[in-house]
């Protein structure tokens, strides 16, 4: 807390000084008082305080002259005092002009007056105002203590924040979720002028959230800010104590999930125990998402696997909805009930991520659903499946089920060997990559394209840009090699299921390929 240049104008020792310029700074607030009689360096002075000096040297020298006040008001002090009598009789026309341009109130003090007289009357109400100002900082920060160790959480320190400054507090997240809302709504104040002032919660270089206090701005104190930065602290140890507990749930749950992903054995009443413990339906099916953030390096991509448990969990906690997790290298594990509401959750979930990072792109797979929950081992591996194949088949943001795989959910398990993958390929392709490398032909892009305008010739040749009788002389040389006829339909799909092969391979084992 400090004073302003118009409350110390109206001092009682100070009745005899007067304004002379620079009117538009007089709610400047002074921070100190400092008094030079040579000004050598006007950097070395400090944004806020007010500068007492008798001018000695500047009417002997024209560039200190023209530069002192334009010096003073570039390291915003909150005014200066000129003690004229001295070296300067009267201050100077030009002073006055530019103290008046730049806003920085000009005070004369006539020679009568001594320092002591000027710096005590200032200094004086400064001091008092910060021992008032430590009291209620004191004061403050033991109601916060007691409110943060009622156990009441966030809720209790926004509420007893609110209660102290008789403004309204909100509290939103750093995914951008209001958690909390006390006081006085904006529609209340809607006649009246507000200000805002909004403090960001971090803890070790981790940022929580954003604390905001709204008042009307006549009724707005300088202690206000300070109980603000008291309860930003105590949010931010709040914080840190529920991710500390939260860790140890997600550790538990994931523990729980590894031992239904690796098979063990369990009892039907220890599977109602632990999903009893978690909030977690055993009754009814099971769907399990797997999700990958498409990031340049794993650091930033565990970064941003963070945010999106964060934000799943906030999601769940919102709409009340169960789920279990697992965190692996490269993607995270959900198991969820399957049920409408779980789709939705993803769906929210998709266009939340869309707004938080928009310049990261998210691939998200869902297995087929199991009515045990023990069976989520395969439905995890089915989720994990489509999720290594979904750049093959999808494009980010939609959701890639593995019921939707166009046909490579049939090269499930294949998929686990790179050998296993060739050998579904490699009797039927190679004779044509063979004969493409040797003649400088496309028949493996030929039957690729004839099969996917489902054998349509006139689409294939349009699609390849070369003319029918070309395409035709291509189909016959594809039946040559392979020795399968393309009017076979079970011959056609085996073609179309060694394509996929190959395709999966290159996508799943890159530098083997």
């Amino acid at each position: 807390m400090t004073i302003t240049i118009r409350e110390a104008l109206q001092l009682p020792d100070m009745v005899q000084t007067r304004l002379i310029a620079g009117a538009g700074g007089l709610d400047n607030p002074i921070r100190w008082v400092t008094i030079v009689e040579v000004l050598e360096d006007a950097t070395r002075l400090q944004e806020g305080e007010f500068l007492i000096t008798t001018g000695f040297g500047l009417a002997d020298n024209a560039e200190r002259l023209s530069s002192f006040i334009p010096s003073l008001a570039s390291q915003k002090l909150s005014g200066v005092a000129l003690h004229t009598g001295f070296y300067l009789r009267e201050i100077p026309a030009s002073f006055i002009e530019m103290a008046d341009r730049l806003q920085l109130p000009l005070i004369e003090i006539p020679a009568e007056i001594n320092f002591s007289t000027i710096t005590k009357a200032i200094l004086q109400p400064i001091v008092n105002r910060q021992f008032e100002t430590l009291a209620y900082s004191q004061a403050i920060h033991n109601r916060m203590i007691d409110a943060a160790l009622s156990k009441g959480g966030l809720a209790a320190i926004a509420a007893e924040l609110a209660t102290l400054t008789g403004g309204a507090v909100t509290l939103v997240d750093a995914l951008g979720f209001e958690v909390i809302q006390h006081g006085a709504s904006d529609s209340e104040h809607a006649s009246t002028e507000t200000s805002a002032h909004a403090i960001p919660i971090r803890a070790n270089r981790e940022h929580f959230g954003t604390l905001t206090l709204t008042k009307p701005l006549p009724a707005w104190k300088e202690l206000d800010d300070i109980a603000l930065q008291h309860a930003s602290t105590l949010c931010a140890l709040e914080y840190v104590k529920e991710r500390a507990v939260s860790a140890t749930e997600w550790r538990l749950k994931g523990d729980f999930v590894e031992e239904l992903l690796n098979g063990k054995p369990m009892s039907v009443s220890e599977l109602e125990s632990r999903c009893r413990m978690f909030g977690y339906p055993l009754a009814g099916g099971h769907l399990v998402a797997a999700l990958k953030v498409d990031a340049a390096n794993d650091s930033v991509q565990n970064e941003l696997h963070q945010s999106a448990i964060m934000l799943m969990r906030r999601l769940c906690d919102l709409q009340q909805h169960s789920y279990l997790l697992r965190e692996r290298p490269h993607y995270l594990l959900f198991v969820f009930p399957d049920n409408r509401a779980s789709l939705q959750l993803l769906e929210l979930f998709i266009q939340r991520w869309g707004r938080l990072h928009a310049d990261y792109s998210l691939h998200i797979s869902l297995s087929n659903p199991r009515q045990q929950l023990p069976d989520v081992a395969i439905a995890a591996e089915e989720a994990i499946f489509a999720l290594q194949a979904y750049p093959l088949l999808a494009t980010p943001p939609r959701i890639l089920r593995y019921q939707d795989m166009k046909g490579y959910q049939f090269l499930f398990p294949y998929h686990r060997h790179e050998e296993s993958l060739q050998a579904l390929w490699q009797p039927l392709l190679a004779p044509l990559i063979h004969y493409d490398q040797k003649h400088n032909q496309q028949l493996l892009e030929t039957l690729h394209v004839y099969l996917q305008h489902n054998g349509n010739g006139l689409q294939t040749s349009q699609a390849l840009y070369i003319h029918r009788h070309t395409l035709k002389y291509r189909l016959r040389q594809i039946e040559e090699k392979t020795g399968f006829r393309l009017e076979d339909a079970n011959q056609r799909w085996q073609l179309q299921l060694a394509l996929m092969a190959r395709s999966l391979q290159q996508q799943l084992y890159p530098s083997q390929a």
